[in-house]
This record gives C-alpha cells, sequence and structure tokens, in this order.
C-alpha cells in the first residue's frame, strides 16, 4: 500500500442503479466480486489544519483489516473524473497510521503536523460496498456499487453511489469503459467526496 494516484469516476445512484450495474458488470468477461463492509472516521484538528491543504485524513475498517489513508486532492483531472493522491497503510489508529504513511511517500511535514495536532474525529461514513474487478485487455477497474449511511453530528443522510476506480493498463481504455457505463445507466456525476457530503450535513 503505497502512493499512488487514484482515478475515479464517481456517480449518484439508487438501487435500482446499483442492480443494474450489478447486472452490466456480471456480462461482462474476467468479473471477479467481494463484498465489504467499511467504517470510516474522518480526523481533522478543530480549525481545519487538513482541510486546509486539501487534504483528508481516515481510518477505514474493511471487514477485518483497518486501513489509515491521506488522500491529497489533484485539481487537473479530465472532465467528470476524481483524481487524489492516496497514500495507505495497515494501523489501528490514526496516530499508527501518520507514524507510518510518510514511509510511504505521504508528505512527511504535513503527517508530523498532524500527529502533534488534537485530532478529533470529524464525521463518519459506514457503507456496503459489492466491489467488482473487471478486466478489459491489459485494463483493471474496480466498480464499486455502495450503499449506506453518512453521518455529522447528530445529522444523517442515505449514501448511495457507483464508482469506476482505474487499476493498471490502458486509460484510454479506462476512460471509454466509464463512458460506456455512464451512458447504459444514464448515470448523474457526484461531484463530491463522501467527506464533503458528510460535512454538509
Amino acid at each position: 500500500m503505497n502512493k499512488g494516484m487514484e482515478k475515479e469516476y464517481k456517480w449518484r445512484a439508487n438501487e435500482g442503479l446499483l442492480g443494474q450495474a450489478l447486472l452490466w458488470a456480471s456480462s461482462r468477461i474476467g468479473t471477479q466480486s467481494r463484498t465489504l463492509h467499511m467504517q470510516s472516521q474522518y480526523f481533522d484538528t478543530a480549525d481545519g489544519l487538513l482541510r486546509r491543504q486539501q487534504a483528508a485524513l481516515r481510518i477505514r475498517k474493511e471487514n477485518d483489516r483497518s486501513i489509515c489513508c491521506l488522500k491529497l486532492r489533484n485539481e487537473n483531472t479530465p472532465e467528470g473524473m476524481r483524481a487524489h493522491e492516496e497514500y495507505e497503510c495497515m494501523a489501528q489508529t490514526v496516530a499508527e497510521g501518520l507514524a507510518i504513511l510518510p514511509k510511504k511517500g505521504a508528505p512527511l511535514t504535513l503527517c508530523a503536523q498532524a500527529l502533534a495536532a488534537p485530532l478529533e474525529v470529524i464525521c463518519t461514513v459506514n457503507f456496503r460496498r459489492c466491489a467488482i474487478l473487471l478486466q478489459l485487455g491489459n485494463t483493471v477497474c474496480e466498480l464499486a456499487l455502495d450503499q449506506g449511511t453518512l453521518r455529522h453530528g447528530d445529522k444523517t443522510a442515505p449514501l448511495c453511489e457507483i464508482e469506476l476506480e482505474y487499476v493498471a493498463g490502458s486509460e484510454d481504455a479506462f476512460h471509454a469503459l466509464a463512458a460506456e457505463l455512464a451512458e447504459h445507466l444514464s448515470l448523474v456525476p457526484e461531484p463530491e467526496s463522501k467527506l464533503a457530503r458528510a460535512m454538509q450535513l
């Protein structure tokens, strides 16, 4: 789990669209699927240290694994696609993660500032993900069908979305696959991250 640029398309969905996306993926050759139960806690300081750096820091339980993740926003992305620098490591706590992440390539200064600051949980996102690995020639993508709950303080909202994330191979084929899926299901892009939507509650 080292440095990488996460590239993904994200669309709004409902239960019906999740089912249609699953059928679309299941009809393709070479698909593999798994179900993950995700419990995410996002952290920041009271004065928004990470927000000001356009960074997101979370601990996520993925079934029986606990992963610390730091994302840094990238503004230069193709229309409709989101891209982030992403650094991950196995960690039970955010402090443990921040101590390890610089070894994975994360910015040392930002990690040190966050580690020294009084971090607090700013929101949570809990959801079930059906993750489907798609392969088209040498191009690999992951289709994620997410359904759950966003929470900020005592406010909650339902979460339902479809993501297509680039894994390996031709980026042109990845963009083409995203366009095919969006056209097939008449999908509407979701411009905001899970964190941003939770914080807007």
